[in-house]
């Protein structure tokens, strides 16, 4: 018993440190960004405030977009230690901890103990697994809570003796999705289950499930919200949460989220990285022969495939498309990788991989190199030298893995690209995060205005407007204008107020007659203006 706890743990105990890095490491450094992360951090803070457990509030008026699984994991950890982006980023971060060991324990189950080791090593250190765990988020609580479902479907579905009761606790979890981020959930998973469920030729699989009690236990837990949010909101909720930002949000363009039939194709390139150079190692033989003989697939490789193929054409043919949208399908990236990466370090890789997987590998970490300085020069004013750091980052560890897999050293391969995920999201962290919050957010020029609003000055905008204004002025915005005329007119009305505005506009505000301007505080690209009239 000594020795199976040994076996576990410390490779346990190295997945908590690897995330220690990639995950934890100052994880509130950087301000919230975006528009999600604002609002769900403040709906949290309401929800706290007014001990209002079923009807989301934002601005204390109901915001019915989401369910509320984030807000509760939130609430807790706002009360223990305050309200602050690091609390506030905390659920997500340790359910992303959660979803790796579950992938260890899965791979272990499915392949072998190093297979899963890698897999979760591998998922931790991915850019964009790392990258949702640090937002304050619903994309990675309904991300982890699949996975945990999922790990028991696919056991329950590759073993023919998995016993009855330990298939239940799935149901539970797919609850949890459901109250994660709605019936998309529930979608996901009943496609991926059908589409495993049709093409294994084994059969038994559906039995295996238990599906009639299964979804018993996640009408349970899922259902109580929907009919209290229900009945303290009519059909308001039906209008919002259902038709508005399930089905429209499917079938229609409505908020402005549309992209290419083709757009998670580089998106999970950039999310895999640095695995995502890789990916050659999925495939041990010619492409045409593995397709042509499905048939012969492992199991285990059949339900990874059914559970990254579905979610990618579902959200693909979708009008709707954001990035956080395909994160369930990386945990069984991570799952076909280790057991790709453990075959290799066996020796049962294809000689004739080495040269070609370390050939893209290298190209695609030069790509990265080469577009990190511009992307920075051009869009974070002129930090270049930032990009730069990120480059040798990325570039450096690239020559020494593509060395060592020529070498037929494929460990030290793992090794270095393991150290090259970890080290950029280090250098991203330490030194990409104060110009990200200079440019992504707004909590530096919101401090200033406060500190000017001592006296009750209005604060307004002019052509410009961000969801972490309103959050770090306490929504205390007097009003958001998208032309001078209006300014002019407010002028008129108030004596001095404040202006918040793109560098670009700045002079036009400085022009005004008959007002008076100086500019008191910037950050990034906007000024902020003091007007006098």
């Amino acid at each position: 018993m000594d020795r199976i706890a040994r076996t576990w743990f410390f490779p346990c105990a190295f997945i908590v440190l690897v995330s220690l890095l990639t995950v934890f490491f100052r994880l509130g450094s950087l301000p919230l960004i975006g528009a999600d992360e604002p609002r769900y951090a403040r709906i949290a803070q309401e929800m706290l405030h007014d001990h209002q457990w079923v009807t989301p509030t934002l601005e204390f008026k109901p915001w019915l977009e989401k369910p509320p699984l984030y807000y509760w994991i939130t609430v807790p950890f706002y009360g223990l230690f305050g309200t602050n982006e690091a609390t506030a980023r905390l659920g997500p971060a340790f359910l992303s901890l959660l979803s790796s060991l579950t992938v260890f324990w899965l791979g272990a189950r499915l392949w072998s103990r190093p297979a899963g080791f890698m897999a979760a090593l591998i998922l931790i250190s991915t850019l964009g697994f790392a990258g949702f765990a640090r937002g304050a988020s619903t994309d990675m609580p309904m991300t982890a809570c699949l996975t945990f479902a999922l790990a028991l479907f696919a056991v329950a579905g590759v073993e023919k003796d998995f016993a009855a009761w330990k298939i239940l606790p799935a149901y539970f979890f797919l609850g949890l999705s459901v109250l994660a981020k709605g019936p998309v959930a529930l979608a996901l998973i009943a496609g991926i289950l059908l589409l495993f469920w049709l093409f294994d030729e084994r059969g038994g699989s559906f039995r295996r499930w238990h599906v009639i009690s299964g979804l018993a236990i996640a009408a349970a837990v899922s259902l109580p919200w929907f009919w209290l949010a229900f009945r303290e909101n009519g059909f308001a909720f039906i209008a919002t949460f259902f038709i508005n930002h399930n089905v429209a949000r499917y079938v229609s363009d409505i908020h402005h989220h549309t992209e290419p039939p083709y757009y998670y194709f580089p998106v999970l390139l950039g999310m895999f990285f640095p695995w995502s150079a890789w990916f050659l190692l999925l495939v041990p033989h010619s492409i045409r022969s593995e397709l042509s003989n499905w048939r012969i697939w492992n199991p285990a490789t059949l339900f990874m495939m059914c559970w990254i193929t579905f979610p990618l054409l579902f959200f693909s043919i979708s009008q709707s498309k954001l990035s956080g949208y395909i994160l369930p399908i990386l945990p069984p990236l991570a799952l076909l990788l280790g057991a790709g990466w453990a075959k290799a370090i066996s020796g049962e890789a294809a000689p004739r991989l080495r040269a070609s997987a370390a050939g893209i590998y290298l190209l695609f970490s030069a790509g990265i190199a080469i577009a990190a300085p511009l992307v920075f020069q051009k869009s974070y004013g002129g930090a270049w030298e930032t990009g730069l750091i990120l480059s040798g980052v990325v570039l450096g560890p690239a020559l020494f893995g593509c060395y060592a897999v020529l070498k037929r050293r494929w460990r030290t391969a793992f090794a270095v690209t393991l150290i090259q995920g970890v080290a950029v999201i280090l250098a991203v962290a330490l030194f990409a995060f104060p110009i990200l919050g200079r440019y992504q957010s707004t909590r530096e020029i919101a401090r200033q205005a406060l500190e000017c609003d001592q006296k009750e000055i209005p604060i307004v905008t002019l052509f410009f407007f961000h969801h972490t204004l309103n959050y770090y002025t306490g929504y205390s915005i007097a009003a958001n204008f998208d032309d001078m005329e209006s300014l002019v007119r407010f002028g008129v009305e108030h004596r001095r107020f404040l202006v918040i505005v793109e560098e670009e506009h700045a002079r036009e505000v400085e022009r005004l007659y008959p007002l008076n301007s100086r500019i008191v505080g910037s950050q990034g690209d906007l000024r902020l203006i003091e007007v006098n009239r």
